[in-house]
């Protein structure tokens, strides 16, 4: 703390009395009080212990030990000790904390659990942090660079800026570097690896020191000077020149801003690097560089990259973009450096010079020098260098020439680079093992021996005693060390008098002092010091002269003439006060004191600003004060008792007022430029003036008047409202009653065609009349500019911009223009032409036929046809269609009248075969897939081991490396940007299929499972950029199918939702209608070969011939445990023994989950017969029929098994015992026209048709032509039997679903807003088209893929013949959810007219309707698709400039490297 400091701060006064005045009781006095002083200081002190703890730079914190085996106790090496206390260590990834002043271990607060933005020092004691801290507009910020490290997060960009006080906000913690605050981004950390030497401030900038190999030129280490704006939060004036030490001298090793020669400065200690490596050799060097040389090389190098390219006046490159980003040198113009000084969204950035800053060493050592201090004394500059061997050298500069001493701090121990003087200037801290005090002066009894030690603080004294003290006390006459010295004077005024020896005093030289020269006035003549005997000399010709050479009457002037005020600037003011107001004059004082509380402007007291008085005496600056009304005045200055001056300027109090502006919305992007009226605008300095929207700086770029002021916008993190303010000094002004709308930016998809453009005349269309030109006229470009967004045509449309001749239309009747033109009603009129397309499609093209519209109907280079449409034909039509479509809906409903009676019995039988499942309905009878189970069947449909079930398969070896690498891939997908940019990059690829694109969003899905609300906001950033490409096509369109990354995303997120509503709600009735068509399929023949069935409501799987057939009861014996019970069970005579095996199986597990039975080719059917007649039934055995090239396969009836029958299942053989059903697809496919052995084709029930294949584009057509045409009433009526039977379980089912008495599901409900709220950003207010959407998210996309896979949400078998079924019904909800009315007629599938009737009933439902998963496989999964387009995904990633400043490109390389174990440039 401060309080150390405390003793030394009066060590030289108290020293000076000892040597003054001090007698031994005295001396023995004073010895006491300084031991008591000292044991108070020794009780006072206060410490706290950081460190060592538990810590591995391996591992992020809070440290676990069980999670993290590399931990050990570790040191805390403190990096940053920053002013209110902020420390930060290496300790826990580089953490910091706040600490108490007062009481060193009390910590304010401090980051107690760590995100990944929070880890601030270098976490590896070798590595360099530095740190400055700002204030900007009242937040307290520290930007901090440091190194790269090789363990622990490896992607903190070397310069961040951190927020050091805690917020409300969860993302703008302690120490966090959040994305609104800037940081050096750059492409690869490692080669990038900057060695920080030092941070500090100095005037509007703030600097870093650090060396780093030279990746632009000869890829050799040197040392380079960065500076940033302080109030730069974006970085965009981030520049950067190396420094030249000549001799060889490339790498810095300490540093310290200071006065040198009366300018600023920067002392640097060099070392020469040992050939191209960063070490540092013993040859070392101190180089000064001016503050303003090292300004105008940074300048220099900006104004390079703004305007010119990056190249100076010879052609070569003298500024650059470093660091690998995309950016590059521009051609603005000219006065943009002046304009954005500190850069903007649109300047380039990082910049760096390619041509150094040099200078010559001023002193040189064989000792590698380790640190640098500097300090003042009596005006000359001296230096403190510490060195590698505990060496401390003083250097001293005056009037060109040094003159060094040398103390012993720690025998050959470093000094560290931190040395640090006391606020006296007389200690020295050396961080070794103690202190030095900057001089020993008072050691040397004598003039010889206080010379001999050339140190640069001492000086012997001859004026008031001879003795070897510190120069300070010797005042202006300081002495030189060179030899002794003493002091007369002459006829001008003395300055020294050097002395030759310290034998005695031998006058060798005398410099004098003009008092005339520089002293314009009495003040400046008063100021001189008084040891030159200079005073203003009165008369009729006054001036500034020395004493004794003032002759004239009066002689010299005792008080000095009334103050004169030359000029006042500004000549305005708000009322609140808070400008500074400058005052130009002559005899304003010498000191503040002389003018403190004697300045006032309009009457009211001016604050007279300290800091900013110096002793020239003709400038005062001061604070305007509030004054309570607006008044006007002069300036009236009073300096000590003189007469005051007063201005000739009126100085005017003012009230501006904002009124409006213009206009009211812009880009994100920025760049608008705002006009604000007001009145009274220009009021202090056009300095005082800023304005902002919101917390967003709007920057002045014109001239203000007194009503009117034009900023331009700067960008904005995101679309908002923001009220518009403007700042006189520290008086605000507010826009009542308006607001600034930051838009999204204008995003241009399309320009077409590439002849003409538009003009804006929607949110999301503009229209432009091209301009005129003459044939010999060039287009050289053409580009679309709304304010900071440019882009190009050609980067739109691919092409660039063309004029061409006008087409030429050629008369109808060019034969003979005198007859008339004749054509029928609704024919089509051809006309000629040359180049009819050249420049327009035949969208564009309007025409007409008198007032009558001609619809165009073609158009090619030379021809346009178009029809006249006939109103009466199109009546005709319509009316014959509607009386088509009654017919077939009466023929409809006589045939199931008809079959009424059938359909009731066989609802009967159903019901009684269901009344034994409905009474198991919240038991066991359900067997609903657990989450995880159903979460893998629909993500990855119809895939056998899906990543949720898998491990990774991956050698020890590797294990660890490819999940840490995994890791951050996860950390790289939860960063919005990368997986926006990843998943439309992946989609831009033309060998990305469909399947792909529904694989990667499931792992997606995997992969961010656990942050479901993070996932549901990119699902809607995409599907809003989904919304944006088809409002400009065909807005009805979207979410009809899946073929985009985000609406297979949002099957699943709505599968994830819907979950909990399918187990409580909607699984009973469907589970219900599963079984009911399984029963009714069963009751009637399948066949095995070609899967039609009997009983089906699906026209192409019908079994159409007539089967003989009869239901038997088999007895089969089912063993419990040691007993054996007989069970009955159903089949048909004609099924094969497989279907009987699964009946079998069906009615023994009758409700359990169909993967915990046996499998039923694990199974035997043995029929039993008396004691000994046990028979092996198979499908296919040597008794097996062949009829030619065709084997029926065997039945019961086949083998001739009675009615009552007694059978068994009995395992193959042991090695099958217990298998279960492996999910495959949930169906059971059929045979499908089978080989069997020898080449013979395997039937059942029927023969499959032998007719060749017919072309796959002419086959469904064919089939549906003569469907439609020849479907005997007899099988139509067998698919209404089977209708009639399911109606109640279809009914049940999708009134559960669409049920408007029961609230929707929340997240149905949040969707449907979403949608709702896109349709009305893009101004669609078409209802149907609302409707399609929600349609096709929801009952399409999710309810449509259950009905048709049961077995996503039920353990059981979906057979062909069942899913069959099932389609039919899911393709009645389709037909439900559409809003165009639904018709059918002659040619109209047969599935259609089942349900024609229902289908109104169903619509207006529909219109009334308003976990443990194995992460890291998927993440591997998505890592495969990320290799396969490695390259484009970097490219993609590499153009974005958000992305570059979050280095994602590096984040991806980093990833890539662990995962695949490649060595790379990393």
């Amino acid at each position: 703390g401060p309080w150390l400091f405390w003793p030394w701060l009066f060590w030289p006064w108290l020293s000076w009395a000892l040597v003054l005045c001090a007698p031994l009781a005295v001396w023995a006095l004073v010895l006491w009080a300084l031991v008591l002083w000292a044991l108070v200081l020794w009780a006072l002190v206060l410490w706290a212990l950081t460190g060592p703890k538990l810590d591995s730079p391996e591992c992020l914190p809070p440290i676990v030990p069980k999670d993290c085996p590399s931990a050990r106790v570790t040191p805390n090496t403190n990096k940053i000790l920053a002013r209110s206390l902020i420390v930060c260590g290496t300790l826990f990834q580089g953490i910091c904390d706040k600490r108490s002043l007062g009481n060193v271990s009390e910590v304010l607060y401090q980051t107690s659990n760590p995100v990944d933005t929070q880890y601030v020092a270098a976490n590896d004691p070798r590595v360099s942090t530095v740190g400055v801290i700002l204030n900007q507009k009242g937040v307290g910020l520290m930007l901090v660079g440091r190194g790269y490290t090789s363990k622990g997060p490896s992607d903190i960009p070397p310069i961040t800026t951190r927020r050091l006080s805690p917020s409300s906000s969860p993302s703008r913690q302690a120490f966090s570097q959040d994305e609104e605050l800037g940081k050096l981004v750059v492409g690869s950390y490692s080669e990038y690896n900057n060695n920080f030497i030092s941070a500090f401030n100095h005037s509007d900038h703030v600097y870093f020191l650090f060396s780093r190999r030279d990746m632009w030129h000869k890829k050799e280490y040197r040392t380079y000077v960065s500076r940033l704006c302080a109030w730069d939060r974006s970085f965009y004036s981030y520049v950067e020149v190396p420094l030249e030490c000549s001799g060889g001298y490339n790498l810095a090793q300490g540093a310290s801003p200071a006065e040198h020669q009366g300018r600023p400065a920067l002392f640097v200690a060099m070392a020469a690097g040992q050939a191209s490596t960063p070490t540092a050799t013993g040859r070392s060097a101190l180089c000064v560089y001016g503050m303003s040389e090292l300004d105008a090389s940074l300048q220099r190098a900006q104004e390079l990259c703004y305007t010119e390219g990056g190249r100076g006046r010879t052609g070569q490159e003298e500024a650059y973009i470093e660091y690998e980003v995309s950016s590059k040198c521009l051609r603005l113009p000219k006065d943009s450096l002046k304009e954005y000084p500190c850069g903007g969204e649109h300047t380039p950035s990082p910049i760096a010079s390619a041509v150094p800053l040099s200078a010559t060493p001023s002193l040189t050592r064989e000792t590698q020098l380790t640190a640098v201090t500097t300090a003042t004394e009596a005006g000359h500059t001296i230096a403190l260098l510490g060195d590698k061997k505990g060496w401390l050298h003083k250097v001293g500069y005056t009037h060109g020439s040094k003159v060094g001493y040398t103390v012993l701090v720690d025998q050959d121990r470093p000094v560290n680079a931190d040395l640090l003087l006391d606020q006296s200037g007389q200690n020295v801290y050396v961080l070794t093992d103690g202190k030095v005090s900057v001089s020993q002066c008072e050691q040397q009894p004598d003039c010889q021996s206080c010379l001999s030690v050339r140190d640069p603080y001492c000086g012997w004294c001859v004026l008031e005693g001879r003795y070897c003290t510190l120069t300070l006390f010797l005042g202006l006459l300081w002495i030189p060390i060179s030899s002794c010295q003493g002091s007369s004077y002459s006829s001008w005024g003395l300055l020294r008098i050097p002395i030759s020896s310290c034998q005695g005093i031998v006058l060798s030289t005398v410099q004098l002092y003009d008092c005339s020269v520089g002293q314009s006035d009495c003040s400046q003549c008063r100021a001189v010091p008084s040891d030159y005997g200079c005073v203003w000399c009165g008369g009729e010709s006054p001036g500034c002269a020395y004493h004794l050479s003032c002759t004239s009457s009066p002689g010299p002037e005792d008080a000095c003439p009334p103050p004169h005020i030359i000029q006042i600037q500004p000549v305005s003011g708000p009322v609140e006060g808070g400008v500074l107001v400058t005052i130009h004059g002559s005899n304003l004082g010498m000191h503040y004191q002389d003018i403190q509380g004697g300045v006032t402007v309009a009457g009211v007291s001016c604050l007279v600003c300290r800091v900013l008085y110096v002793c020239v005496c003709s400038r005062i600056v001061c604070e305007l004060q509030p004054s309570k009304q607006e008044t006007e005045g002069p300036v009236i200055v009073t300096v000590g008792d003189s007469e005051p001056g007063q201005s000739l300027q009126t100085f005017t109090y003012q009230d501006p007022q904002l009124t409006g502006i213009v206009p009211d919305k812009g880009p994100v992007s920025g760049g608008t430029s705002l006009t604000v009226q007001g009145t009274r605008l220009l009021t202090g300095q056009r300095k005082d003036l800023t304005a902002y929207v919101g917390q967003q700086p709007c920057y002045i770029v014109e001239e203000v008047n007194g009503t009117h002021l034009v900023c331009r916008t700067s960008p904005s993190n995101q679309t908002a409202e923001l009220t518009v303010r403007v700042l006189f000094g520290k008086a605000e002004r507010t826009v009542p009653g308006q607001v600034f709308h930051y838009m999204e930016d204008p995003v241009i998809t399309a320009a077409s065609p590439a002849e003409s453009f538009y003009e804006v005349i929607s949110s999301f269309e503009m229209t432009c009349v091209t301009p005129s030109v003459t044939h010999d006229s060039k287009v050289l470009g053409v580009w679309f500019e709304l304010d900071n967004v440019k882009v190009s045509f050609e980067s739109v449309a691919g092409k660039t911009f063309s004029y061409y001749p006008n087409p030429e239309l050629l008369a109808l009747n060019r034969d003979d223009p005198d007859t008339p033109y004749r054509f029928k009603p609704g024919g089509v009129i051809a006309v000629e032409g040359k180049d009819l397309t050249r420049a327009m499609t035949r969208d564009e093209v309007v025409a007409r036929l008198g007032d009558q519209e001609c619809e165009v109907k073609t158009l090619d280079s030379t021809h346009l046809y178009c029809e006249v449409l006939c109103v009466s034909v199109c009546r005709r039509k319509s009316k014959q269609a509607l009386r088509d479509y009654k017919k077939v809906l009466v023929q409809l409903e006589t045939l199931e009248i008809n079959v009424g009676d059938q359909c009731r019995k066989e609802f009967t039988d159903l019901m009684t075969e269901m009344m034994d499942l409905s009474s198991d309905v919240g038991g066991p009878g359900i067997p609903l897939l657990d989450y995880k189970t159903y979460a893998e069947r629909v993500f990855f449909p119809g895939q056998r081991g899906a990543p949720l079930s898998q491990n990774l398969d991956l050698p020890e070896s590797r294990r660890r490396t490819v999940e840490q690498g995994l890791g951050q891939l996860n950390n790289l997908l939860n960063n919005r940007l990368f997986l926006i940019r990843f998943i439309h990059t992946l989609e831009a690829q033309q060998n990305f299929s469909q399947r792909d694109r529904g694989y990667v969003a499931s792992l997606l899905t995997m992969a961010l499972h656990d942050k479901l609300e993070y996932f549901t906001d990119v699902m809607k950033t995409l599907l809003g950029d989904l919304v944006q490409q088809y409002v400009t096509k065909n807005p009805k369109l979207m979410l009809r199918r899946t073929e985009t990354v985000v609406e297979k995303m949002l099957t699943n997120w709505m599968s994830i939702c819907l979950y909990s509503f399918l187990k409580e709600v909607a699984g009973e009735p469907l589970y219900m209608l599963y079984r009911a068509i399984k029963y009714q399929v069963d009751k009637g023949p399948v066949d095995a070969v070609t899967g039609k069935a009997k009983r089906t409501l699906n026209d192409s799987h019908l079994l159409r011939e007539d089967i003989d057939y009869c239901s038997i009861t088999l007895t089969v014996m089912v063993k419990s445990g040691v007993e054996v019970q007989p069970c009955p069970v159903k089949v048909l005579d004609t099924d094969t023994i497989t279907q009987v095996k699964d009946k079998i199986l069906d009615q023994i597990y009758k409700g359990a989950p169909f993967s915990q039975r046996p499998a039923a080719d694990s199974l035997d059917l043995e029929w039993r017969s008396g004691q000994a007649g046990h028979l092996t039934l198979s499908d296919d055995d040597v008794t097996a029929i062949v009829q030619g090239r065709w084997k029926k396969l065997n039945t019961l009836q086949h083998y001739k098994v009675p009615d009552g029958a007694t059978v068994a299942l009995i395992p193959r053989s042991a090695a099958v015992v217990g298998i279960h059903q492996v999910y495959q697809t949930g169906e059971k496919t059929p045979m499908l026209d089978g080989e069997g052995e020898e080449g013979l084709r395997l039937w059942h029930l029927v023969k499959s048709n032998e007719e060749p294949e017919m072309p796959k584009h002419r086959k469904s057509s064919m089939r549906e032509r003569e469907r439609a045409k020849a479907i005997p009433e007899i099988y139509l009526t067998r698919l209404l039997s089977m209708k009639g039977t399911l109606q109640k379980f279809v009914d049940d089912v999708f009134v559960a679903i669409l049920n408007t008495k029961r609230p929707p599901p929340i997240a149905v409900r949040f969707f449907f807003d979403f949608l709702d709220d896109m349709a009305e950003k893009h101004g669609i207010d078409d209802p149907e088209t609302v409707h399609i959407w929600k349609t096709n998210s929801l009952p399409l996309r999710f309810w449509v893929n259950i009905l048709k896979n049961p077995q996503f949400v039920f353990d059981v078998q979906v057979t062909d013949s069942v899913d069959a079924v099932l389609s039919v019904i899911a393709q009645t909800f389709i037909d439900s959810c559409t809003t165009s009315e639904h018709k059918v007629g002659r040619d109209s599938p047969v599935n259609k007219l089942l349900y024609a009737r229902e289908i109104p009933r169903y619509k207006q439902l529909v219109e009334s309707f308003g976990s443990d998963m194995n992460s890291l496989v998927a993440l591997l999964e998505l890592y495969k698709y990320i290799n396969k387009y490695y390259d484009q995904i970097i490219a993609s990633l590499e153009e974005d400039a958000a992305g570059q400043k979050m280095q994602l490109a590096y984040r991806l390389q980093q990833v890539a490297a662990l995962v695949e174990n490649k060595v790379t440039d990393l």
